[in-house]
């Protein structure tokens, strides 16, 4: 009894231990299941993150359906969209020598190798979801080894052409120059001014004479960066005939009468009355100037064939708003989570349709983001297509205003010229 009676302690600290280490257990298991319902589903995760707005920069549209997608994945984030419609480049270096309160920008090319210099951009070398792209946009946001972008829409430079009219004279598309040429000649026996480029806008001047950087390119893929450090002159004899396509067009009056004067819109509405068989611009020209309605005539591109001789044919891609990060973004992981999620090619088909755009996500293309896509795709597949470079800042001030001597018919020294183009890029070496 003694004994018994004796050690009624013992049991009950035993129980009482026994009761604390189930506790314990239960406790373990429930955080357990916690971790792993986080690891397991985004949104679980989410509701334990701090809410994050990612602000991103861009002077075209964006595809709000993706935009939705991703917060749908990640709902503790916001992406918060600033439209720059003019003076992109101003307003975003003003922005950058204030620091201001951004995270993601479209920028061009030669920024993107400016502000890398200054560390301002986001290094994103070696983030596996950049096999998504194609080559030569990665390519692109690469500076010194590091890449800190990539091009995310793609358009081709082309020529618009009146199909009804090349049926109706038994026109085929021209593929090398001279095909251009005689394709013009018959055009214009025909009663008909074969091309419109206007000179109001100096941009809209220069898609025949910088349709052969493409042809550069394919001869030397660093010919610009060579242009860029002084390695190459624009008077050496490789860029002899860069304004020579031009001048033959103006010579030959291939271009149509009292037009040079003519601003973008007003070049894009007199090719619309039918008034010229082509029209050299970017594909975003159909887009911008053409609805469903649109019947005057069966409208085609193709790319410029600006080839010569055995020249390959070159396609020329504008690529230029290059998606970064800004390097003082508090918000460096949910940057990259939106990286990788546009770079999803299923994501990429989203955003081609709803911005009528073609991607550089490697399969990201939609087959239907323009009725021209169906007849002009092969045509870019058949031939080598390069991503149009951007000059350095000094040029383009130069050389617009030089297209416009040309179309005026100004009596021009194509040495003299290219002498001028050499004394802008030797202001940026």
């Amino acid at each position: 009894m003694r004994r018994k009676g004796g050690f009624w302690w013992l049991s009950v600290l035993c129980l009482g231990l026994l009761i604390i280490l189930a506790g314990c257990g239960s406790n373990n298991a429930a955080t357990t299941n916690n971790s792993g319902a986080a690891s397991s589903g985004g949104n679980a995760a989410a509701g334990e993150k701090e809410p994050v707005v990612l602000k991103l920069t861009t002077w075209n549209p964006i595809s709000q359906t993706v935009v939705d997608k991703f917060q749908e994945k990640y709902p503790y984030i916001t992406i918060e969209h600033d439209k720059v419609y003019d003076q992109f480049r101003e307003i975003i270096r003003t922005r950058i020598v204030s620091q201001a309160d951004m995270d993601m920008l479209w920028l061009f090319p030669n920024q993107v190798a400016e502000f890398s210099k200054e560390n301002v951009l986001m290094d994103i070398t070696g983030s596996p979801w950049l096999s998504n792209y194609l080559e030569a946009a990665v390519k692109l946001g690469t500076v010194d080894g590091k890449t800190y972008g990539v091009p995310y829409n793609s358009q081709p430079i082309v020529m618009f052409y009146n199909k009804t009219l090349f049926d109706s004279l038994g026109l085929a598309i021209p593929t090398n120059w001279e095909e251009l040429m005689d394709v013009s000649e018959k055009i214009k026996a025909s009663g008909t001014a074969p091309m419109v480029i206007g000179s109001k806008d100096g941009w809209a001047t220069q898609f025949i004479t910088t349709s052969q950087f493409g042809l550069y390119q394919h001869d030397n893929p660093d010919v610009f960066a060579q242009l860029a450090s002084g390695n190459k002159k624009w008077t050496d004899p490789e860029f002899k005939g860069y304004f020579d396509g031009m001048k033959e067009l103006s010579d030959k009056g291939y271009l149509l009468e009292n037009s040079v004067g003519l601003s973008y819109d007003q070049v894009a509405q007199v090719f619309k009355e039918g008034k010229a068989a082509m029209w050299p611009m970017g594909e975003w020209g159909y887009s911008e100037n053409f609805d469903a309605d649109f019947s005057a005539f069966e409208l085609g591109a193709f790319p410029i064939p600006v080839n010569r001789g055995d020249q390959p044919l070159v396609t020329n891609l504008v690529s230029d708003n290059l998606l970064v990060g800004v390097s003082w973004s508090k918000h460096q992981e949910e940057i990259k989570l939106f990286m990788e999620f546009v770079a999803d090619p299923e994501m990429a088909k989203i955003w081609s349709d709803e911005t009528k755009q073609a991607v550089t996500v490697k399969g990201g293309t939609s087959e239907t983001y323009s009725p021209l896509a169906a007849s002009l795709q092969p045509l870019i597949d058949a031939s080598e297509a390069q991503i149009f470079p951007s000059m350095t800042s000094s040029i383009e001030p130069v050389m617009f205003p030089i297209f416009q001597q040309i179309l005026l018919k100004q009596d021009v020294d194509t040495a003299k010229l290219l002498e001028q183009m050499q004394t802008a890029q030797d202001k940026d070496i």
